[in-house]
């Protein structure tokens, strides 16, 4: 009894935590999204937006010669400030696996 109560929290807690992981990447990936769109709304010609593309690309490329420690620390931060939420959808998936290991199956006959 008890085994199976421990079990059915830890699938519960497993599905909670995947879909507040899913929740808040959707937020994050829709949030870009919406400001990418807007970027490109906003230039009336393709050859407008070029020239800020190259200017921030030179932009990283320079930020990278002078001091690439802090701009790989900046980049490692700024992925795991975007991707977070994957971390609860592998503890949710996790916790389901063990939820779910609880019971015994049967089998057909």
């Amino acid at each position: 009894m008890q085994h199976t109560f421990l079990g059915r929290v830890k699938s519960v807690a497993g599905a909670a935590f995947i879909g507040l992981g899913i929740f808040v990447l959707y937020v994050n990936l829709d949030r870009t999204a919406s400001q990418w769109g807007h970027l490109f709304r906003t230039s009336a010609h393709p050859l407008g937006i070029l020239p800020a593309v190259i200017l921030a690309a030179l932009r990283v490329l320079q930020a990278y010669a002078s001091n690439r420690q802090q701009f790989l620390e900046s980049l490692v931060q700024h992925l795991w400030l975007t991707f977070w939420p994957l971390v609860l959808v592998a503890a949710g998936t996790s916790l389901s696996r063990d939820g779910s290991r609880g019971r015994p199956r049967r089998q057909c006959e």
